[in-house]
């Protein structure tokens, strides 16, 4: 089983407007995407494709959001308490995720799909898995896929199709895994004990270490220099290592 999370960013895009766009007037979104106008005042206004945007090309709005509208599928790594304190299981949730309200996604920040729902998964999982033991994996998991049936977002977000796999994790609960997020840079954030009350559980990503050989000096083909592996020339030029 693997062992990370997968998400993606819903905010395509996002930048301040000029007062005055003659020569770029707003457009409506291409298909799949939808266009989220923040005015200096009054709530944001949601173009879906095909639209009209009003005042296109003058004022009103202070900002601009492109939000993307299609189907996303997620993975959730979830680390449940089992029955006996041993007992833990490690939880993989794959779902399918789309946006349905964008303006609200804007407004609550949304910028990590995956973690905004990792914390309201652990929340209506976790006491399901303190019923069982590691002996009774397969009733685990089922109880916790027949606890996801209902699992299908808010209004702003739609989920669906979530289900659970379970795997044993003996002695300590362990927190840790990797995390890929599509279209976004890889950032480590901490577990679940160091987020805000009701907030997501994002693991931390895993470190690899390897011995790097030193470079040894190497006789240049440009006479009365050496190099240490790639670098360049004082007074221009690139001298590539072996």
């Amino acid at each position: 089983m693997a062992t990370h999370s997968l998400t993606y960013d819903p905010v395509v895009d996002g930048q301040p407007l000029p007062r005055v766009r003659l020569l770029s007037p707003l457009r409506t979104p291409p298909p799949g995407r939808a266009l989220v106008l923040v005015p200096d005042t009054g709530p944001a206004l949601t173009i879906r494709p095909g639209d009209q945007v009003p005042d296109a090309r003058y004022g009103v709005y202070q900002g601009m959001f492109m939000v993307d509208t299609t189907e996303h599928p997620l993975v959730l790594d979830l680390w449940l308490a089992g029955r006996e304190t041993a007992d833990s299981f490690h939880c993989r949730v794959e779902l399918m995720c789309q946006v349905t309200d964008p303006a609200a996604v804007v407004a609550r920040g949304v910028r990590d799909m995956g973690a905004a729902w990792h914390g309201p998964a652990h929340e209506r999982l976790r006491d399901v898995a303190r019923r069982y033991g590691a002996e009774q994996l397969r009733r685990a998991e089922d109880a916790l896929n027949a606890a996801l049936r209902d699992f299908t977002g808010d209004a702003a977000v739609r989920l669906y199709g979530a289900r659970a796999e379970l795997s044993v994790q003996r002695g300590p609960l362990d927190t840790t895994g990797r995390s890929r997020v599509r279209g976004a840079s890889r950032r480590d954030r901490s577990a679940e004990e160091t987020t805000a009350p009701g907030g997501p559980e994002v693991l931390r990503g895993e470190v690899l270490s390897r011995k790097e050989e030193p470079l040894l000096r190497r006789p240049s083909r440009v006479r009365g220099t050496g190099t240490t592996g790639d670098r360049c020339r004082e007074g221009g030029g690139r001298v590539t290592g072996p």
